[in-house]
């Protein structure tokens, strides 16, 4: 029984996560984290209850990716915690702010040979920035207080705090710590200006923007210095939407394992300067293959020194006073574009425009799928893609409204967060819809949150492009290799025994209307879409599109 000025360690850790601002956990509860469940119920954090301990995992990083607060997810001990390490991973890949938290057997039976105990510290270490067993109830609140540090500290990140059952009901009189706010520290003057002395001696300068800007709420500054300074920008996957498509600025997106438009114009560029760029996002060296211009790097963190790159300057500190700085170094200098970075946009434009979908009915050109999408997309909706061929395709042609609106899982890029990452979007969301976009594959990996989505009665869209098959990995095997062909539910039958709603596109005629429903559905849509990848010549691609059927638009 406690006290006034006792608490248990599970309601001491409830308490911790309510001082730093936490408001949700997703999570499946076990028999070991019984007082810690207890504990969230008494309290104002909602507790959202998964049906399988990845889906909470991927539900915590995309609301860790939209809030820039740490989400938080939940499992017990064995198969729990081992089922959350893949979405744990994703974060920390990602570069996204999570707390994985699992319960545990009492401490009298770790490190013996006992049912489901393995080592959970151990397990989580190698995906997280800290992976720490809670041994005492009084060391509780400094073990959050530095957990929610480390994951938005420099490049954020998962960690990982294991509770055992004994631990957290014993008794604590231990006080919460308050989080601290992390500053953030400004470049070096020197290093401001020897990246401005590297771009005024370049004539065809280019800005890879990551997103490590979109991370740092700096679209805007790099927006500001593009059109300030002529210099033209390409952005990762995950740092689409800095630029419009109109914009006269943009070079669209780097990343593609095929030549590229964007290719000519990196290829051409004299100075490189990479701002908030992950080299997880990308090799950095696949990137700029064949180039001799100089890098230069502006970032929060200071680049690995294993990418490979040879850095001519480097700024570390916060990205739009960066920018705001080097600009007013170059004192009005501006450039134009050269023949090599026209041919690039001008290519892309007409490559976004083409359509290569011949008949009405029947598969689509992923492209093609792409244009609808981007019309039908607002500046509130949310946009998410699964992994597989379809994220290649949307990362490539699908054109965001703004910075952050598209989410694509690119470091650890595993299959299976796009369809419970809408739920936490959905969560999230408090006008327009949420669209997340699988392939056959990828949704089947996380399907049973589908009734999670309709126990919380959230309005989303789930768009499946259906091929039968792991198209990528199809691609990768080459003509002579195996394929690996599946089946398909009954789409109209699962989406019934879900309680959802279910449209099935017949092709290019009804897929703009089908779509536009779907935003207006008062509960959520299951849309699947035929897709015939090799209409567009399988992979996005500069070369690959020269093998398609183009018409025009």
């Amino acid at each position: 029984m406690t006290t006034s000025k006792t608490k248990t360690g599970a309601q001491c850790l409830v308490d911790c996560m309510i001082e730093a601002g936490i408001d949700t956990v997703f999570g499946v509860p076990g028999e070991e984290t019984t007082d810690l469940m207890e504990a969230l119920t008494a309290s104002d954090i909602d507790f959202v209850l998964c049906r399988n301990e990845q889906g909470a995992a991927f539900m915590a990083s995309v609301h860790g990716r939209l809030t820039g607060q740490p989400g938080v997810c939940l499992s017990t001990l064995g198969p729990g915690a081992t089922n959350l390490v893949t979405g744990v991973a994703d974060a920390q890949l990602d570069h996204v702010p999570l707390i994985a938290i699992t319960g545990q057997g009492g401490r009298d039976r770790m490190g013996r040979l006992s049912h489901q105990m393995i080592d959970l510290e151990a397990l989580f270490a190698p995906v997280t920035k800290m992976s720490r067993t809670l041994l005492m109830p009084g060391d509780i609140p400094a073990s959050f207080a530095e957990a929610m540090r480390l994951s938005m500290a420099g490049r954020p990140g998962a960690v990982h705090l294991c509770l055992p059952e004994d631990v957290a009901a014993e008794e604590t009189d231990a006080a919460v710590l308050p989080v601290r706010p992390q500053p953030q520290s400004h470049a070096g003057q020197d290093d401001l200006q020897a990246i401005a002395d590297q771009l005024s001696q370049a004539k065809r300068p280019v800005l890879i923007a990551g997103a490590g800007v979109v991370r740092n709420a700096a679209s805007q500054s790099v927006r500001h210095f593009a059109e300030t300074t002529g210099i033209p920008v390409a952005t990762t996957f995950m740092a689409k939407g800095i630029l419009p498509a109109e914009h006269p600025n943009t070079l669209f997106t780097v990343g593609q394992s095929e030549e590229d438009w964007v290719d000519l114009a990196l290829q051409a560029a004299d100075c490189v300067l990479l701002v908030g760029f992950d080299a997880v996002e990308y090799p950095p060296l696949s990137l700029l293959t064949g180039g001799t211009a100089p890098v230069c790097v502006v970032d929060t963190d200071a680049p690995r020194a294993d990418t490979g790159l040879v850095i001519a300057a480097e700024a570390v500190g916060d990205i739009g006073h960066a920018l705001s700085d080097v600009t007013d170094r170059l004192n009005g200098a501006t450039w134009t574009d050269g023949p090599a970075f026209t041919a690039a946009r001008e290519g892309m434009t007409r490559t976004l425009e083409r359509t290569l979908t011949d008949s009405a009915t029947g598969p689509i050109a992923p492209n093609d799928i792409c244009r609808v999408i981007t019309k039908a997309l607002r500046p509130e909706d949310t946009l998410l893609s699964g992994v597989g061929m379809h994220k290649l395709w949307v990362a490539r042609n699908v054109q965001p409204k703004r910075a952050g609106q598209l989410i694509v899982p690119n470091g650890l890029a595993g299959m299976g967060l796009a369809l419970p990452g809408a739920l936490a979007a959905a969560r999230l969301q408090d006008k327009g819809r949420v669209l997340a976009i699988c392939g056959d594959g990828d949704v089947m990996m996380s399907v049973q949150e589908m009734e999670t989505i309709t126990r919380l009665g959230l309005r989303l869209t789930v768009m499946v492009w259906v091929d039968g098959g792991l198209g990528l990995i199809d691609e990768h095997q080459g003509e002579a290799g195996p394929n690996f062909p599946f089946g398909n539910p009954d789409w109209d039958r699962l989406a019934t025994a879900f309680g959802w709603t279910h449209a099935a596109v017949q092709g290019l005629g009804d897929l703009p209307d089908l779509l536009h429903a779907s935003h207006g559905a008062e509960g959520p849509t299951l849309l699947t879409v035929p897709v015939d990848y090799a209409l567009a010549g399988q992979m996005p691609g500069r070369q690959s599109e020269k093998s398609g059927n183009p018409r025009a638009a």
